[in-house]
């Protein structure tokens, strides 16, 4: 092989983290060190079990993003037939069917296709795929591909792709409170959604996210875009509730100069400004029949037309959704199209309320003081009494309210404390214990002490002084249980059954 090639492939790999940008150059070099024609990169969908062409220097946009719509067979003959080693195949026999340059079709050729395999598993990462016509330079192209696809499986894994057969889930250390990039709790039932992100991440399918107002449903879509190999590709997000038809159609689809009064250029949307990579539709459920009509064919076809053109143009995009409307009842009443309905849920992601996951508010508490003691350069500090009480509200509008309601007691601070916003002071918090034995219900937090106290002291002995045994009877946390123990200075080991 030679050295010089090598030396210019690592050069570029390790020059740039953007993985995908890196192997574009790489392949370009290709066209000019070898004979080699329309190389490509597909990658391999673990959800939906498909391979998609990723990148491909040669062929027009239009025939690459024809194939990755139309292509049903990859999934059966590659998973097959790949082996460790490069594949070579006579120009009449492409198994894959891939498209190709006009001037090639009749043009003598070998095929090359090189797995992207990391540790021996039956399914590839990925597939390189090149045309050879220079039959002389066959076995250098074959020593280059696998070099190449010897690095590309470590970094698509380094990276986070998920690898077929191998749990890729990573236990999260209980100590660390931020499950995702930008996104703060330590809850169960978090976890599991970060999980799943973490696992259609690298996908292309559409994933519809449900939750309530204020939950964060755009700050797990940015998580799935940004765990995937498509991070440095845009992410564009549009509220779809936010903006009439026509307005939200210009918005998407773009316009041409003079398509409509005010229109005195052209402008692309955001599904080309979205190209190669995310766009997010917010509230997706909250739009009209005849729009969502234009936003299915454009999940179907890849191609839309901009307002007031003839043009068709072919995009490359991941649609990501969400809503806080109930689709399926939508479906029922007549205000959302069932086929669209089940083109965007491919995967679901329901991200819990606050409310269920309590767990999370002292975390998310905290975090926000940090926040705006760093936005503001204070020290302004919080109670730990006062994180409790959060802890035990209900919160209808979910992180959104409480980040607000944190900075209103952070503004209206006295002497260096958070002080509790007068608006929540008549809400009273859920009782912040139970037991299996009926407990006094606790209205008003003064006259608490008493009952908690008692019934902190009943689980403790129940489970013999095994304070998460404990924890988990009461339905509390083990550092609210902890934190509860030092307030009424209890000695734990003395308590016997």
């Amino acid at each position: 092989m030679s050295l010089d090639l090598v030396n210019q492939i690592a050069k570029v790999l390790n020059s740039n983290s953007d993985l995908i940008r890196s192997v574009n150059i790489v392949l370009m070099m290709l066209q000019d060190y070898l004979a080699v024609r329309n190389p490509m990169l597909l990658i391999r969908d673990n959800v939906i079990n498909r391979f998609f062409i990723d990148i491909a220097p040669e062929l027009d946009e239009a025939d690459k993003n024809r194939w990755n719509q139309g292509n049903r067979k990859t999934e059966s003959a590659a998973s097959l037939r790949m082996q460790h080693e490069a594949l070579l195949y006579p120009g009449d026999d492409d198994f894959l069917e891939l498209p190709m340059p006009k001037d090639l079709v009749n043009k003598p050729r070998v095929h090359l296709i090189q797995p992207v395999i990391y540790r021996h598993q039956n399914l590839p990462l990925g597939i390189l795929s090149a045309q050879i016509t220079d039959f002389e330079q066959v076995r250098l192209a074959q020593k280059v591909f696998k070099f190449l696809s010897d690095f590309l499986a470590l970094s698509m894994v380094a990276k986070g792709f998920p690898v077929p057969e191998i749990n890729e889930a990573r236990p999260e250390r209980e100590d660390l409170p931020m499950i995702l990039d930008g996104i703060i709790g330590q809850s169960e039932s978090l976890k599991e959604v970060a999980q799943v992100v973490r696992k259609v991440a690298a996908s292309k399918a559409t994933v519809l996210i449900r939750g309530e107002s204020g939950t964060g449903k755009e700050l797990f879509a940015r998580a799935i875009h940004d765990y995937s190999l498509h991070k440095k590709a845009p992410f564009i997000g549009v509220n779809c509730a936010a903006l009439s038809d026509n307005l939200l159609e210009s918005e998407l689809f773009g316009h041409e100069k003079g398509s409509f009064t005010g229109a005195t250029q052209t402008r692309k949307g955001r599904f080309e400004l979205a190209d190669g990579g995310t766009l997010f539709l917010d509230e997706i459920g909250d739009t009209s029949l005849g729009f969502q009509a234009k936003i299915l064919r454009v999940l179907q076809e890849g191609e839309f037309e901009r307002l007031g053109g003839t043009e068709t143009k072919h995009v490359d995009v991941r649609i990501l959704c969400a809503t806080n409307v109930d689709l399926e009842a939508a479906i029922t009443k007549g205000t959302f199209r069932e086929d669209l309905y089940y083109r965007l849920n491919v995967i679901g992601l329901d991200i819990p309320p606050l409310r269920e996951r309590r767990d999370d508010v002292p975390i998310l508490v905290r975090h926000f003081m940090n926040q705006f003691n760093h936005q503001d350069k204070k020290n302004i500090n919080i109670r730990e009494e006062d994180i409790e009480y959060l802890a035990h509200l209900d919160w209808p509008g979910n992180v959104r309210e409480l980040e607000n309601l944190v900075q209103s007691g952070f503004l209206m601070e006295k002497e260096g404390w958070f002080t509790l916003p007068k608006i929540l002071r008549s809400r009273q918090p859920k009782p912040s214990v139970t037991v299996a034995q009926p407990v006094v219900a606790l209205e008003e937090v003064a006259n608490l002490d008493a009952e908690e106290m008692a019934a902190i002291k009943r689980a403790l002995a129940e489970s013999r002084g095994v304070q998460v045994k404990a924890a988990k009877a009461l339905g509390i946390s083990l550092r609210q249980l902890r934190y509860r123990i030092q307030k009424y200075d209890l000695v734990v080991r003395k308590i016997r059954v």
